[in-house]
């Protein structure tokens, strides 16, 4: 018996040896595998026998193939990884937003900028030069093209951006079909350590893309959760991630009985959070704004909440470019009714339901991450750099092009140049000649106030035969209105209409020629009459054409109090020179602020160029962390070749040793059946 317990030992020993041999030739053949864990075979002492009263021992047996991995590692870095992947994309894109800035004394958007503002003083200089307007029209095509690139440059960057979280979320959602079949496979064979190995990387994998929380079970399943706690893997069921488009929400009160519809329309890099402080109709209700999730609520310029009435579309409201309106309601509005508008593309967690669950990453105003949504992986990281600074970078662009077209239109508008008009034709159109100024669809209709304008007319020799001051009240007359009023007031002299695309015409009967000048109620700017530019931002601003194809008609000069335009008039080049260090209006509603246009240039410059910095260094903190917790858990997983080899010698000489102790046990045996 004790013979045959010893060939049976020797047997287990050569078994264990080619076992051990062959797992540690796997280590070093994966050295250089990535997410491969270095494995051992794991031995346990087989059970004794008893034999004429003595215990014998039976060898050992190889119970598992195990690999090495520290789950309390891993978890820190996952979340370190996370970090990292979205530090990185943060700081790839800001790094490509400040090469855009990028300034220096004689080139950039600000050099372009004093360019054409410095122009318009050397034409006050010599204001009746063919020259220096010539000029002047070759500074502005320089300042346009940089704007207009600029913008191009950022919109480019956003489809960029887009395009990447389409392909990021796709590429995640076959990560979790993946670690979901995985977790079957193991199920199915649970001592399997390659499928456990492959199932680990792909949770690292998806935990680059959107970071992600690991709870390991009893049974070697593994389920997966959003930082925010969504389930996205349970054993084999799924749930996918969802890129949508624009969409609101409601949460009502649990007595209210509001039945109406939130409408909205626009776009905008900010998620809007209504909610109600007073009860009421539409029309009498009030609500206040969020733009973080209700961390904070906006405030006006004295520090006092912003309330806004809840009303229909001719009343409508705007906040942060979204305009928003109530309808079709039979009962009243309840305080605490709340309403989310996301309108941009977001992120989100599907349910069961079908249901999507909005978990687009979204920062406070400090920049710090909302609790109940993603922050970590490589998606959060695209939606942070779109939303928190691609798209604010090109708002203020637009805004800082919007005020630029506005003041030099403004000073133009009012001005004369070396010939007098014969027809004009304004740059920007209403969508209803018979709407009130104030909602007729003009891009400046904000701009216009109560005032008035007065146009002179002159005869075939220059002579002054007329004038006439047009008042305007934009709450109450529509663009129709003062057709009429030119129309009647300069009967046999002009002729106004609106044209086909909403915009005014203005043209002289027979040999009549004209003039504009004191335009107190901004209408000419706003129409776009007898004005610069065209366009209201940085990526359709637009010399217009009128002025670009007359050199006469770039307004230097303005008409005197007789109705005569004198030979070196220069006092609207003045102003529009001014500019260069004027505070004007930039921005609209609570965002709005008193600035010159090189200060509010300067600060985008300067946030873009921080940003960039900041997102720098941030990318070296997470890589130093990430890199921290991959060689710890390296150290407990990874494959040392020179290790595996002592390794490869040992169970070498043990499999000899077995061998050794299978041959003189045999021949131990042939003794015995010589002697018998």
């Amino acid at each position: 018996m004790s013979l045959s317990n010893a060939m049976s030992i020797g047997q287990k020993a050569v078994t264990n040896a080619q076992i051990s041999i062959n797992t540690t030739s796997n280590n070093i053949a994966n050295a250089e595998t990535e997410g491969y864990q270095r494995a051992d075979a794991v031995y346990d002492s087989a059970s004794n026998i008893n034999t004429y009263g003595t215990s014998l021992g039976t060898g050992a047996d190889i119970i598992a193939i195990q690999a090495n991995w520290d789950s309390f590692i891993e978890k820190q870095y996952l979340a370190a990884s996370a970090d990292l992947s979205s530090s990185e994309a943060l700081s790839k894109y800001l790094s490509q937003l400040d090469s855009i800035f990028s300034q220096s004394e004689d080139e950039g958007l600000a050099a372009a900028q004093d360019e054409f503002l410095s122009a318009w003083s050397e034409l006050a200089s010599d204001p009746d030069s063919l020259a220096e307007r010539t000029s002047l029209l070759s500074e502005a095509e320089t300042l346009i093209y940089a704007l207009n690139s600029t913008a191009s440059e950022l919109k480019d960057m956003s489809d960029t951006v887009e395009s990447e979280i389409v392909d990021q979320v796709a590429t995640a959602n076959e990560l979790i079909d993946s670690i979901a079949l995985l977790n079957e496979q193991i199920a199915a064979s649970p001592d399997n350590y390659e499928l456990v190995a492959s199932r680990d990387q792909a949770i690292r994998d998806l935990d680059e893309l959107i970071g992600v929380e690991v709870v390991s079970s009893s049974d070697g399943q593994t389920k997966i959760y959003t930082e925010t706690g969504q389930p996205l893997v349970e054993g084999s069921e799924t749930h996918y991630l969802v890129y949508s488009g624009s969409k609101s929400t409601e949460s009502l009160q649990p007595g209210s009985a509001y039945d109406g519809e939130i409408s909205y329309s626009g776009t905008s890099s900010e998620e809007i959070l209504i909610e109600f402080v007073s009860s009421g109709a539409d029309g009498t209700a009030q609500f206040k704004v969020s733009l973080d999730g209700g961390e904070t609520w906006e405030e006006d310029a004295n520090g006092n909440t912003l309330l806004y009435t809840a009303d229909g579309a001719d009343n409508s409201v705007t906040v942060a470019g979204v305009e928003i309106s109530f309808s079709g309601a039979t009962a009243d509005h309840t305080a605490r009714d709340r309403y989310s508008i996301v309108a941009k593309t977001g992120l989100y967690w599907e349910s069961d339901s079908g249901a999507l669950v909005n978990i687009t990453p979204m920062t406070d105003s400090s920049g710090n991450d909302i609790n109940n949504r993603t922050s970590g992986g490589s998606i959060a990281g695209l939606f942070k750099v779109r939303d928190d600074y691609i798209e604010p970078t090109l708002d203020d662009l637009d805004d800082y092009t919007s005020a630029l077209i506005w003041e030099v239109n403004s000073a133009h508008s009012q001005g004369a140049g070396t010939e007098h008009h014969s027809a004009v034709e304004g740059t920007y159109g209403v969508d209803d000649q018979n709407a009130v100024l104030s909602s007729s669809g003009l891009a400046y209709e904000d701009e216009i106030e109560s005032g008035s304008f007065t146009i002179n007319t002159y005869d075939a020799d220059g002579n002054v035969t007329g004038n006439s001051s047009i008042t305007v009240d934009p709450s109450t007359e529509s663009l129709g209105d003062i057709v009429t009023k030119i129309n009647t007031d300069f009967a046999g002299s002009l002729t106004a209409s609106v044209n086909s695309d909403g915009e005014l015409e203005i043209q002289g009967v027979g040999d009549t020629t004209f003039e504009f000048t004191d335009d107190t109620s901004g209408f000419l700017a706003a129409t776009g009459i007898n004005t610069f530019f065209e366009g209201s931002s940085a990526s359709d601003i637009s010399i217009n054409s009128y002025v670009a194809e007359n050199k006469e008609h770039i307004n230097a000069g303005a008409v005197a109090d007789d109705g005569s335009v004198s030979s070196g008039s220069n006092s609207i080049a003045e102003s529009i020179n001014d500019l260069l260090n004027q505070s004007v209006s930039i921005g609209e509603g609570s965002s709005a602020q008193s600035a010159t246009l090189t200060e509010y240039l300067a600060a985008i410059v300067s946030e873009v160029g921080a940003a960039a910095a900041k997102a720098e260094t941030q990318v070296t903190c997470d890589t130093a962390s990430a890199e921290l917790y991959a060689e710890q858990q390296e150290s407990v997983s990874g494959v040392n070749v020179d290790e595996e080899l002592v390794n490869l010698t040992k169970y070498q000489q043990q499999y000899q040793a077995a061998c050794q102790i299978i041959s003189v046990t045999q021949e131990m045996f042939e003794t015995i059946l010589g002697v018998m």
